[in-house]
């Protein structure tokens, strides 16, 4: 803990500074999830178009009859050795018996490239988001880590 009470406003000047700086990386993640999600919906549309709109539509989507499935990638939590929660992205082999399937198999065996694109793209907006919000995470506890200081000042 800082002894002085200069020590304590330049330990709240250097978390205000690191707290701009994570308010500036979420806001460039955010920026490029919004531009890969865009890509994938362009190579989704492009798909439809070329494919026709019956061979790319909700109609290869499972219904309520369908059995259950895993999804391929999940999302964990771990904690650091301070304690802090860290996110990340798990990915799950394709495997009939745990549940874990391909969806893009719903359109067929031949998957057009575009569509096969949409799908790293989705995937990397998905690593993106995971990023995201341990940024935020870093930002709630920095602004936290200042609230207290604020208060013993």
């Amino acid at each position: 803990m800082p002894k002085s009470r200069d020590e304590v406003c330049q330990l709240m000047d250097k978390l205000l500074l690191h707290s701009l700086e994570l308010m500036e990386q979420e806001v460039r993640l955010k920026t490029t999830i919004e531009a890969v999600t865009n890509d994938g919906q362009l190579d989704l549309a492009h798909t439809r178009f070329t494919k026709g709109a019956h061979s790319v539509s909700a109609v290869q989507l499972p219904t309520e009859d369908y059995r259950d499935f895993s999804a391929l990638n999940s999302l964990t939590e771990d904690r650091d050795e301070l304690g802090q929660v860290q996110l990340s992205l798990d990915n799950h082999p394709v495997d009939k018996e745990t549940g874990h399937i391909d969806p893009i198999r719903w359109f067929g065996i031949l998957i057009p490239a575009t569509l096969q694109s949409a799908r790293t793209k989705f995937g990397r907006a998905l690593e993106y988001v995971v990023e995201c919000g341990n940024v935020q995470i870093q930002l709630r506890n920095v602004l936290l880590n200042y609230g207290a200081l604020k208060r013993l000042k």
